[in-house]
């Protein structure tokens, strides 16, 4: 029996052993069968968090509302493109992926383009504002943000366009409105100093030839005299319009009343050669605003575009009623959203470049030659308008003319007045006038007028004086004529002074400084009669004699 049984014990032992080692054999078969399909699993569960990530950057790439692209670095073959640059460029998206970079920038701007391609690093690029050209071929200002990506094997970037061109008008529009704004200030400071020299100059002209015959040898000079005068007091009078601060005195006029008023006088100014043509809506085109200097701006233009026209072409003037909303207003950063009343000037003369365009309006900037303009023309416009609450846009092209649009705020009105004051013959009279003026020459100008035409005058040299005098004669003096700015005492107080004296007295006030000056004296809100300077003898003298025969 033992014999058998150790017979049994190594087969006992090789079946254990077998067994053990099938059992292992088994227990490793699963645990590598179970981390393979582990293994596999993850692999899985990677390959789908990177298809839901890049269907995720899909998804933004493709609706960003900012045009977006990828291009090769080497080739710099577009190779894929959102929908708001198919949008916003205007080519298909097969166009796109057929074009490189190069196609949508202008023609100068492709070496700039490929020395900022040469310097492209990994990470992010702010390369600044660039400009495209849409298919339509219009330009515009785009800012680009890029990064440097692997596109399918490919060194590619993908870039984000912005389109910035109306956010840099704007900047542009600011600027040039604190430039505007400087110089106006500039030209308002100076007006005052060369006003009163103006006034002696014409007035002691005026004077001159009021003594000289018509065939003395000497009344050539005087004439001459005058003409310069008057251009001077123009240019000083075209520095206050640009600066926004003449003297207004709008009342309701109907546009189309204006430019009929002054078509006979608009052809006589343009040359044979150029057909005036004019195209006035029917409705009603009232609006609040001064004829004289909507008449100077009229005329102002049609000069500039007789200029434009050396060989002859067509001027055309046209009317129209125009309802600005929101959106118009935002883009141009122009008044308030409503119904405006458009004056159009178009011509087909050589027109402008853009550079030229942006500068139109400066003061003393002329494309002509010396002497042949002093660049004040369309400074004065732009001021005009700005005055009258309303914008002027240009549009121009090199070859293609210029056409000018002014939108005046439109005033809604059954009646407009057009009255024209009939030409008062220059009279004198006996009454005594209180004049109050710290400049001495023009103190003594104004005295030797109202003396020449029989009036009787007592000088004051600030208002001071003026209160003191009229204190010693206050039952005589039928009129006062003030200077609005005076040392120690200014005209409106020294007439507030004499009002308690005798409540009534008939007062004329006088300046050379600029509106805005005068309306913080208060006396253009009041009503108060007011001339402004330089003022000539015979307008003097009118004022005058129509305020000593009002009856109040």
């Amino acid at each position: 029996m033992e014999g058998r049984r150790a017979g049994r014990l190594p087969a006992l032992r090789a079946i254990a052993h077998h067994l053990t080692c099938a059992g292992l054999t088994v227990f490793f078969w699963f645990i590598g069968t179970s981390g393979i399909m582990l293994f596999f699993r993850n692999i899985q569960r990677h390959q789908q968090q990177i298809i839901e990530s890049e269907e995720k950057y899909r998804m933004l790439f493709e609706s960003n509302p900012h045009p977006m692209w990828v291009y090769d670095l080497d080739t710099l073959k577009f190779l894929t493109v959102n929908d708001a640059a198919v949008e916003h460029y205007g080519y298909s998206r097969d166009e796109f992926l057929a074009m490189t970079i190069k196609d949508i920038r202008p023609a100068e701007d492709i070496i700039p383009l490929l020395d900022n391609i040469s310097r492209v690093t990994t990470g992010m690029d702010k390369a600044g504002v660039w400009r495209h050209r849409k298919k339509d071929g219009t330009v515009i200002q785009t800012e680009i943000t890029s990064h440097v990506v692997d596109f399918g094997g490919r060194r590619g970037e993908i870039v984000l366009a912005n389109d910035v061109t109306n956010s840099l008008k704007l900047e542009d529009q600011l600027r040039q409105a604190q430039k505007m704004e400087s110089v106006g200030l500039l030209a308002g400071g100076v007006a005052h100093d060369f006003n009163n020299v103006l006034t002696a100059i014409i007035g002691y002209g005026n004077l001159l030839q009021m003594k000289l015959a018509k065939t003395d040898p000497l009344r050539p000079y005087a004439d001459n005299i005058m003409i310069t005068a008057q251009r001077a007091a123009q240019l000083t009078q075209s520095l206050l319009a640009f600066s926004r601060k003449q003297v207004m005195h709008p009342i309701p006029i109907e546009l189309n009343g204006i430019i009929q008023g002054v078509e006979k006088l608009l052809k006589r100014l343009i040359r044979e050669d150029i057909e005036l043509i004019t195209r006035l809506v029917s409705a009603d085109t009232t609006v609040m605003a001064d004829r004289v200097q909507v008449e100077q701006v009229l005329m102002n233009l049609a000069t500039n575009a007789r200029d434009a026209m050396p060989r002859g072409g067509t001027l055309t003037i046209s009317s129209s009623i125009e309802e600005l909303d929101e959106d118009f207003i935002a883009t141009h950063d122009y008044g308030k959203p409503g119904a405006y009343v458009r004056l159009s000037i178009a011509d087909t003369g050589a027109g402008m470049d853009e550079r030229t365009r942006e500068r139109i309006f400066e003061p003393f900037f002329t494309t002509k030659e010396m002497g042949q303009g002093t660049g004040l023309g369309l400074a004065s416009s732009y001021g005009i308008i700005k005055q009258h609450k309303g914008f002027i846009d240009v549009e121009s092209e090199p070859g293609r003319g210029t056409s000018f649009h002014i939108y005046f705020p439109a005033l809604k009105s059954d009646t407009s007045r057009n009255g024209v004051h009939a030409e008062e013959v220059l009279k004198g009279g006996t009454e005594t006038i209180l004049v109050a003026e710290d400049d001495e020459v023009i103190r003594n100008l104004t005295s030797s007028i109202l003396r020449e035409f029989g009036y009787t005058v007592i000088d004051a040299k600030d208002g001071n004086d003026a209160v003191r005098e009229f204190r010693e004669n206050r039952d005589r003096i039928g009129l006062l004529l003030l200077d609005v700015i005076m040392p120690l005492k200014g005209g409106k107080d020294a007439y507030e002074e004499i009002r308690t004296i005798r409540p009534g007295i008939k007062v004329l006030f006088i300046s050379g400084y600029s509106a805005d000056t005068i309306s913080k004296e208060g006396i253009l809100e009041e009503g108060s009669s007011f001339i402004s300077k330089p003022v000539s003898p015979s307008e003097l003298l009118q004022k005058v004699r129509e305020l000593l025969d009002r009856k109040d």
